[in-house]
């Protein structure tokens, strides 16, 4: 059994108001209290340096003979008052500061500050009227306790007026002086009487003048020397101006001996706070501070050192009391000002660890340390709690989290927990500061703590929310808001959910409240989280972190399922508090929104919107959404198309919503199927009143009997009332959310523009969280879930939620974690019922695509054509389809890296389509098809996977692919038209085959796309050789007949191997190929063919003939005889013809050279050689060079060069004339 913590560790019984709150005048008002406090305090580095620093600014001072000013910084808790008393001790240079937890201190006082003598004044500021009042009156009382027998100095108004009175008392004599100090006041005078009249002596004088300034005697004195003197002066008891009265109370001090006067001013900034409504007197009193710093008048002999503590910033709660812009703005001006002056030393809270485990949780010796270290190594290190609780979340450079160590300080508190406290301490009222906090914790669970326990977050609830009045507007706000969303809404739902009421919650041992105060710790430290946002452990929080927070309370039966558990938890409240919200992803933020805003009178407005048939139309569209369908896609029966993969094909289900047991909702057609698909009729989750799902059972036992069908009917379980107000609830927030029109706008304009925009916030979350809880009630409907008994209606009879129409199928409700799942589940049962047979390919999920089986039926063609029926596939997309597809479908064989096809690797289908092309002559696809779809067991083939098993026997068999009686290319997979018919073709050798349509290429032009030996690609290419045969016939004999023509102008005989006699003999081979009648011969003759010139010469000659016919036709034949007539002439002209008629003789002749262009340049040489033998042109001078005579040029030629063979012949006349004659030839040439 683990050890009481108050065994360990001292625990109070009871805690006290005044417990860890020190008021500063008390604390340092005699030698005893000074030595306790110093005996209390906790030094830490933090606050050594702190000490440094004030000591520093002191001696500054000093040095300078200048006033000083300091603002001690920190939230409620921190202990500026500690430190103020603290420092005071060490000004005062006392014997108790002189120990060795103070050394570093007292060492630099010896430094800075020995020989000087300090006075240290200590104020509290709460209660006083003005700062002057409560610093020179302050003044007066601690110089009278200190200097009893020195005169005090004059800070009084009256003071003045009293030496006026001693002025004249001088001037006119006691006698005349005291007999005026009564004289007017005779009996007529009822005052003058009661404040004693003329019974004025010189002792009774001198005693009321001497009296401090609240005494009564004084107060006599004043009013008659006012009403025997001075009659213009009013005031009594006032103080003079804190400009003045500093000045007077540094010139007292220094004339008592001091180098310095500090002032400790604890509350002061307090004291404003509470001022803040009273603007006028806010304004004026804070802007006196810089007073302190700065005299505006007589120069202050000693310098004065003030010490403020300072909890808040003063200009925010300026403005929260409603102060009007100009004066926030000189109120601004007025701290800026005072900033400027005003050095700030920051009491941090970091020292909380230190401090707490000093005076809080200090072991009371080492046994009990050991028993306190072991409890802490037992707290979880798991990552998703550890870091939680060192409230390392959220880190950033001014936030690293705590470590090990300062979490070992304040177990069992954890740092988030601290941090909490900590945050929130400079809002909470001053006896609830955090370490106040932590004791009434401690205390409250003193008989039931033990060391094991560490302290939940959500404990902290109570202490720092719960009937607190926070002194920050906004925060009080928060709080209050906290407390109500807590006690209105999340108690009783917390209450409800276990069973017990409040009363019970007092008499409930707390072994029996664990579930209920586990799931109260989580509701309060969401909480926390609102009114505490800037704790990183409590910033966005999360179902993890919740747990974590809360470690040892939540209770979960996996490992690590805490999480889990709250999540769970918290989404089943915002069904009934919308100010909780969770978002969405894996681990979701949960957020709390605090409000008061009447949001429940929106909801009111538009209650007429729930009716029933919202209501199936909203249930419809959720259950699309679960199950995947697209609501918008209803065909004219109302059912909406789902396509599905199966077994890698694609499918298609028809999903129909509608009231099974009412004819009128679903009339008997609407439970028809489509060829190949399956149909889901899905029901209602309710129905009118007295009906059940017995009707909707009786109605299907009557379509049983009226024939079968591929129709699957889910009847889900019914909504209780319970549940049924829940989705009356949905409806009106659906409506209001969604649709057309600003819906929003209009049924909450009776609210203002902020309670709308948090209204709608809230309703938002409202709308997330139940839908969210509706969709998992759904879940139970459609018995996916166990079901919440609260939310269902009890039916005995009701035992199964899937009921088929197929008399062949008996569908199982499978275990899924969505509808979606389930939904693809039963329709996976659905088809393997219908299509036992069909291959289950791998990745199921994922279609076969028909590029795929393409890529398969590609292989099937090589490997046909392989003599050993064996291909290697290539890595990637084609090794993967026909690994994936080949075994599964028996289409042959895929090995790790080859693909086998042949009889015994296709040897099903084989047999099943050989036996089918017995049955039918001309076997045709369509005779195949059917009987693919004919086999029993089914196998459901797509048209795309049934299409290749078609061609891969029409590969196997050697078949030829034929439409009304002419060869065709095999068409794509799943579009085999059913009137093709599969012919039996013969073969030819591979090497003619190979051979032929290389030729085929050479003459045709024609490559066959498919070059595999088979019927189908034989048939296909001597077709198309035939065509390509006769189709330029006409233009070869045309050309044949012009050549004979050109051969007698030009007087060439035939020769064995130029264009005539090769243009004759393609003809015949031509003509034989188009009679040839087998596609083998063809294939023979063209793989044999040997013509005079080359294949690719006599594709020229074939391509070509059609132009060069032309070509020959328009030939200028009859200017060519004046040439041939030309050619017998000597000279220049007889040798240009001569070249002339031998260039286009070679033309005619020689084939491969390209006769329309080589005909085209002959004849513009032949019209130039003409028209020059007709003109004589002026001669042409030439240029002369090297100074030899100019020689005269006769008709020069003129030639156009056109192509490299112009060049060529243009080249060979200029050498046949220098060779001749000699003759010096000139060029002169230009580019155009």
């Amino acid at each position: 059994m683990s050890t009481l913590l108050r065994d360990v560790i001292d625990i109070p019984e009871r805690t006290g108001a005044d417990d860890y709150v020190l008021r500063l005048t008390d604390s340092t008002d005699d030698d005893a209290h000074i030595r306790s406090t110093l005996g209390a305090y906790v030094l830490t580095d933090s606050l050594r340096e702190n000490f440094l620093a004030a000591l520093d600014l002191v001696a500054n001072a000093i040095d300078n003979n200048t006033s000083r000013a300091a603002f001690l910084t920190g939230s409620f808790g921190s202990g500026k008052s500690h430190f103020m008393a603290v420092l005071y001790a060490l000004l005062g240079n006392h014997a108790a500061a002189r120990t060795a937890q103070y050394t570093a201190l007292t060492g630099h006082y010896d430094q800075v500050l020995a020989g000087k003598k300090v006075l240290r004044l200590t104020y509290h500021l709460l209660g006083a009227n003005s700062l002057e009042e409560a610093i020179l009156r302050g003044y007066l009382q601690q110089i009278a306790r200190l200097h009893p027998d020195a005169p005090l100095p004059a800070v009084h108004v009256t003071d003045t007026l009293l030496r006026d009175a001693e002025n004249l008392r001088a001037r006119i004599g006691d006698t005349a002086f005291l007999d005026g100090l009564g004289g007017e006041g005779t009996g007529d005078d009822a005052w003058g009487g009661l404040l004693g009249g003329s019974g004025w002596d010189l002792d009774r004088y001198d005693a009321a003048r001497q009296a401090p300034a609240e005494d009564p005697r004084r107060a006599e004195l004043v009013s008659a020397l006012v009403r025997s003197y001075f009659g213009h002066f009013v005031e009594q008891a006032e103080y003079l101006d804190l400009d003045r009265g500093l000045v007077a109370i540094t010139e007292h001090a220094k004339s008592l001996g001091y180098d310095a006067t500090v002032l400790f001013l604890d509350e002061l900034v307090l004291w404003l706070a509470f001022s803040v409504r009273d603007n006028a007197f806010f304004a004026r009193e804070s802007q006196k501070i810089t007073k302190l710093v700065e005299s505006s008048g007589t120069q202050r002999p000693i310098p004065l050192i003030s010490f403020v503590s300072r909890q808040m910033d003063l200009r925010k709660w300026f403005a929260d009391a409603g102060a009007s812009g100009a004066e926030q703005e000189a109120l601004d001006r007025a701290f800026h000002y005072q900033k400027e002056r005003f050095r700030e030393i920051a009491l941090g809270d970091d020292n909380l660890a230190e401090v707490a485990h000093a005076r809080l949780l200090r072991p009371r010796d080492d046994e009990a340390e050991a028993v306190l270290t072991e409890a802490f190594r037992s707290v979880s290190r798991t990552p998703d709690v550890w870091d939680v609780l060192r409230d390392s979340m959220n880190t950033s450079d001014e936030h690293g989290g705590a470590s090990e160590r300062e979490f070992q300080l304040t177990y069992p508190f954890s740092p988030a927990l601290v941090a909490t406290l900590r945050n929130l301490s400079s809002v909470m009222q001053r006896e609830r500061t955090a370490l106040k906090v932590m004791q009434r914790m401690l205390v409250d669970r003193r008989d039931t703590l033990t060391t094991a326990d560490l302290i939940p977050v959500g404990d902290a609830f109570d202490y720092i929310v719960e009937g607190n009045t926070p002194i920050d507007s906004h925060a009080g706000t928060m709080f209050t808001a906290a407390s109500e969303l807590y006690r209105g809404k999340l108690l009783p739902l917390l209450l409800r959910s276990h069973n017990l009421t409040e009363e019970q919650l007092a008499t409930t041992t707390e072994s029996d409240l664990q579930g209920f105060r586990a799931h109260e710790r989580i509701a309060k430290t969401l909480l926390l989280s609102a009114v505490a946002p800037k704790v990183p452990a409590l910033r966005e929080i999360t179902a993890k972190r919740l747990a974590a927070l809360n470690h040892g309370s939540i209770k979960s039966r996996l490992r690590g399922g805490e999480a889990r558990v709250v999540l769970g938890v918290v989404r089943e409240w915002t069904k009934d508090v919308p100010e909780i919200s969770v978002s969405e992803g894996a681990d979701p933020i949960i957020r709390v929104q605090l409000a008061d805003v009447d949001y429940q009178s929106v909801l009111e407005r538009v209650r007429g919107e729930d009716n029933p048939g919202r209501r199936r139309v909203l249930i419809r569209t959720l259950v699309h959404r679960a199950l995947g369908v697209a609501t918008n896609q209803d065909d004219l029966a109302g059912g909406a198309s789902r396509t599905i993969v199966w077994r890698g094909s694609r499918r298609e289900v028809d999903v129909v919503f509608g009231n099974v047991r009412d004819a009128s909702s679903l009339p008997e057609q609407n439970f028809d199927n489509r060829p190949g698909t399956w149909r889901l009729v899905v029901d209602y989750p309710f129905d009118e009143q007295n009906f059940s799902a017995a009707d909707d059972i009786a109605r299907i036992d009557r379509l049983l009997a009226g024939g079968d069908r591929h129709t699957i009917v889910w009847l889900p379980r019914f909504f209780s009332e319970t549940a049924m107000n829940d989705l009356a609830l949905l409806v009106k927030l659906d409506w209001l959310f969604t649709g057309s029109g600003d819906r929003w706008q209009e049924n909450s304009d009776h609210l203002s523009a902020s309670d709308r925009a948090q209204a709608r916030g809230i309703l938002e979350n409202l709308y997330r969280g139940t839908l969210a809880a509706f969709e998992r009630l759904l879940e139970q409907a459609y018995g996916i879930e166990a079901i919440d008994p609260k939310r269902f209606v009890d039916d005995p009879g009701h035992t199964e939620v899937l009921v088929s129409l197929s008399k062949d199928f008996s569908p199982k409700l499978p275990a899924a974690n969505t509808l979606e799942v389930a939904f693809g589940k039963v329709i996976d049962q659905a088809f393997t019922a219908l299509y036992p047979s069909h291959p289950q390919y791998p990745a199921p999920d994922e279609e076969v695509t028909v590029r795929q089986y393409e890529i398969v039926r590609d292989y099937v063609e090589k490997a046909a054509t392989d003599p050993n029926g064996r291909v290697p596939t290539l890595p990637g997309p084609d090794r993967k389809a026909v690994q994936r597809i080949a075994g599964p479908l028996k289409v042959g064989k895929a090995t790790e890296d080859h693909y086998l096809f042949g009889e015994d690797t296709f040897a099903f289908w084989a047999g099943e389509l050989d036996r089918a092309a017995a049955e039918h002559d001309p076997v045709t696809v369509g005779a195949l098809q059917r009987r693919i779809d004919a086999l029993s067991p089914a196998w459901g083939l797509r048209p795309d996977a049934r299409d290749l098993v078609v061609a891969a026997w029409a590969l196997l068999r050697k078949r030829a692919w034929f439409e009304a009686g002419s060869p065709v290319t095999p068409p794509k997979l799943g579009a085999l038209r059913e009137n093709i018919e599969l012919r039996a073709e013969q073969l030819p050798e591979q090497q003619a085959w190979d051979t032929a349509r290389r030729h085929a290429t050479d003459l045709f032009g024609y490559t066959m796309p498919r070059t595999y030996l088979t019927g189908a690609n034989v048939a296909e290419f001597a077709q198309t050789v035939r065509a390509k045969a006769g189709d330029k016939l006409t233009d070869l004999r045309g050309l044949i007949e012009r050549l004979d023509a050109a051969h007698t102008v030009l007087a060439l005989d035939a020769a064995e191997a130029d264009r005539l006699s090769a243009a004759r003999e393609l003809v015949a081979f031509l003509d034989a190929l188009t009679s040839t009648g087998g596609n083998v011969a063809l294939i023979d003759m063209l793989a044999g063919t040997k013509l005079v010139v080359a294949p690719p010469t006599a594709g020229q000659l074939r391509a070509e003939a059609g132009r060069d016919m032309t070509a020959l036709r328009t030939f200028q034949w009859k200017l060519l005889d004046t040439v041939v007539a030309g050619a017998d002439q000597p000279g220049a002209r007889g040798d240009a013809a001569r070249v002339i008629l031998k260039n286009l003789r070679e033309v005619i002749v020689t084939p491969g050279r390209s006769l329309y262009d080589e005909l085209s340049r002959a004849e513009n040489r032949v019209v130039d050689w003409v028209v020059g033998g007709q003109r004589k042109p002026d001669p042409v001078k030439p240029p002369t060079d090297d100074g030899e005579d100019e020689t005269v040029v006769v008709n020069p030629d003129k030639v156009t060069l056109r192509n490299l063979g112009d060049l060529d012949d243009l080249t060979e006349e200029l050498r046949k004339a220098i060779e001749q004659d000699g003759s010096r030839v000139r060029v002169k040439w230009w580019i155009e």
